[in-house]
């Protein structure tokens, strides 16, 4: 396989970043073009509803990498430009300004979108995927106003666990009958409950948004499915993500690359990194690395949350701990470990990810 002499990555977060990096780092010297939707130079986006919402840090201080990093590398970082073509004979992109880019690789890392509610939105109602939304959101969070959440993911729940360290008052609408019940299993969604009604939350469980109503004193009012009414300052809309497969409704296959959200990582910050590696040694024909347990953290309610591996399709779980620190295993059939969620207890995730890399 020869080495392409012009690679286009398309999409400027992490997995393409990694790709990128990658590229240079293993010997790549042509021409590495690394086109981003958004206006901010590549970025930790798990910071959005922490750190960054609760103005504890800065983009700066959440940069990838330094500024000058992409100029010393060689790599044409091309900010706030969208990709809205690609023409696979031609093998060239075209932006939205009608600028056309020609490649030998292309990389799409084009990430996800937010998935909407299938009904109308007020402006109150925000979402977060992008330091724009958080910021939108943040200059709203003001001690002494209401948030609801609606939805029970971890964007929802990190935004909740931050409004209420800046004053704010939160009503989380779920649907499950506990948060995470399907991810990460119903006991640890009752013990994850009960820690956010210990903090203040107003958790209700079972129950979906069926619609907005802006009222004339400027509250906006969330109506559940059930019929009851919730009135709030603030509503943010965190219902998950979908892949963004504008540009990819077919299957890449070489020259045409796909990694992070765009290639199904799960939204999950170690999978997008690993995946942007693996496309960037796929393309220079480089020995695949040795595959490493999925890992997600997630920081809420004075609780470092951090799973090693894949809840789905355990048996059992096995609960050691308490409210403020625990390990839970995840069990097959066999009594096999399949996954670790570890809380307040990081000692003790090198081990676990030992153990499962030895079961896989």
């Amino acid at each position: 396989m020869s080495t392409p002499r012009t690679v286009l990555i398309v999409g400027a977060g992490l997995a393409g970043a990694r790709c990128a990096e990658t590229l240079r780092a293993e010997g790549y010297d042509g021409e590495l073009v690394l086109v981003g939707e958004e206006p901010h130079a590549p970025y930790e986006r798990p910071a959005l509803s922490k750190e960054f919402l609760a103005g504890k840090r800065g983009l700066e201080e959440m940069a990838i990498r330094p500024e000058s990093f992409w100029a010393e590398k060689q790599i044409d970082l091309r900010l706030g430009t969208r990709v809205v073509a690609v023409d696979r004979e031609a093998q060239t992109a075209t932006t939205g300004d009608g600028a056309e880019l020609r490649w030998d690789a292309l990389v799409l890392a084009t990430g996800a979108r937010v998935r909407r509610l299938p009904f109308p939105a007020p402006p109150g109602a925000h979402v977060l995927r992008t330091a724009n939304d958080a910021l939108a959101l943040r200059d709203e969070l003001v001690a002494g106003t209401h948030l609801v959440t609606v939805g029970g993911g971890f964007v929802a729940t990190e935004v909740a666990s931050t409004a209420l360290e800046l004053g704010v008052t939160v009503t989380m609408i779920v649907g499950g009958l506990a948060p995470f019940a399907r991810t990460l299993g119903p006991e640890i969604g009752r013990l994850l409950a009960h820690r956010y009604r210990l903090h203040g939350v107003d958790l209700r469980l079972g129950v979906g948004a069926a619609g907005f109503r802006t009222r004339p004193d400027g509250l906006t009012t969330v109506i559940l499915s059930g019929g009851r009414e919730v009135d709030c300052n603030i509503a943010l809309v965190a219902i998950g993500c979908n892949p963004a497969r504008e540009l990819t409704p077919f299957e890449p296959e070489p020259p045409i690359y796909a990694c992070g959200d765009v290639a199904g990582s799960g939204g999950h910050w170690t999978a997008a990194a690993s995946e942007g590696i693996a496309v960037a040694r796929r393309i220079l024909g480089l020995e695949r690395l040795p595959e490493q347990p999925p890992f997600f953290w997630s920081d809420q309610f004075g609780l470092r949350l951090q799973l090693v591996g894949d809840p789905a399709g355990a048996d059992r779980v096995e609960l050691e701990g308490g409210q403020d620190e625990f390990v839970a295993r995840y069990l097959g059939a066999g009594g096999e470990l399949l996954a670790a969620l570890a809380a307040n207890r990081p000692a003790e995730v090198g081990q676990l990810r030992r153990e499962l890399a030895l079961a896989a």
